[in-house]
């Protein structure tokens, strides 16, 4: 490498350690005071994807990859819940394409720009197995997350929001059933 791309890697990794700075918006919300950061949820995601993929038919790596950027974006605009999203951005605007502004933004540094993006509208766009897969793993995440947070003193009611969005994506069979454990442990 030359000194420019060290010096721009660098700043990629600069930029994504800010996730580690910007807290889950839905659980200060609920007035949960040592919430978790976004690296944190993605951190767990990550996992989750590495444990619960194996002897699926999905492209490990691909999944992987796709859980470590589908919250990069968010260095820029912050962890904003849709229903604030639509009420905090200008009608034109989205969340996704701010998001997907700043990853190019922010990508242009990598090697694997087209990759990631390319990454970036399969999630969202949901076009994909693993995009699918994911998107359940996120929601089960949240949902243990928040029963987590119940355990730590929360108010049960003040959890049920995420346990009725999470209910809502997960259709996989497995996730169903852990998710229904996650429920009695409430």
């Amino acid at each position: 490498m030359d000194k420019k791309q060290i010096v721009d890697l660098i700043k990629l990794f600069k930029v994504s350690g800010g996730l580690k700075r910007i807290k889950r918006t839905g659980w200060v919300l609920k007035g949960i005071q040592e919430a978790e950061s976004v690296a944190d949820h993605v951190f767990r995601v990550v996992f989750m994807c590495s444990i619960l993929a194996p002897g699926r038919k999905l492209d490990e790596k691909k999944l992987l990859d796709m859980a470590l950027i589908h919250d990069l974006g968010e260095t820029a605009t912050s962890d904003i819940r849709w229903q604030e999203g639509k009420k905090l951005l200008a009608p034109q605007a989205s969340k996704d394409k701010i998001e997907e502004s700043i990853l190019k933004q922010i990508l242009h540094f990598s090697k694997n720009e087209k990759y990631y993006l390319s990454l970036f509208y399969e999630f969202r766009d949901q076009t994909s197995p693993e995009a699918k897969f994911l998107k359940q793993v996120e929601k089960l995440e949240m949902a243990l997350q928040a029963l987590e947070y119940q355990e730590f003193g929360a108010k049960k009611e003040l959890m049920n929001e995420f346990f009725e969005n999470a209910n809502k994506y997960i259709s996989d069979p497995d996730f169903k059933r852990m998710f229904e454990e996650l429920e009695k442990a409430r």
